[in-house]
């Protein structure tokens, strides 16, 4: 599966994914870097059948309103520690992918994964 990360999540989350076997993408690897547009994220997604991995609301919007981009993971935290993400992905990540199986948007907490269809 491909993941697109987006800007307000850190790099780290790349390396993770990559190491469980999966493609990721961060947002400050594109051309355009984390000023990459919302719009041309969602194209890509599109275009690679890719999830978006994001903090922004915008994303979440745009999934309800127009079903774009295709898969969403909505990361609902607030403000971590670094190495408390890097823990969080790490328990969640294999439920992320099955959820994924089944929803195209999912909201992942701290202490849940919530998959909304």
């Amino acid at each position: 599966m491909v993941f697109i990360i987006d800007a307000h999540l850190p790099h780290i989350v790349v390396q993770q994914i990559e190491a469980l076997g999966h493609e990721a993408i961060h947002t400050s690897d594109m051309e355009m870097g984390n000023k990459t547009p919302d719009e041309l994220i969602n194209e890509l997604a599109v275009k690679r059948k890719a999830a978006v991995i994001s903090k922004d609301a915008d994303f979440y919007n745009t999934f309800l309103l127009h079903r774009k981009p295709p898969k969403l993971v909505m990361v609902k935290v607030g403000n971590m520690h670094l190495k408390d993400l890097r823990r969080l992905f790490e328990v969640s990540f294999p439920k992320i992918i099955d959820a994924l199986s089944a929803y195209d948007l999912i909201e992942l907490h701290h202490d849940k994964i919530i998959g909304i269809d």
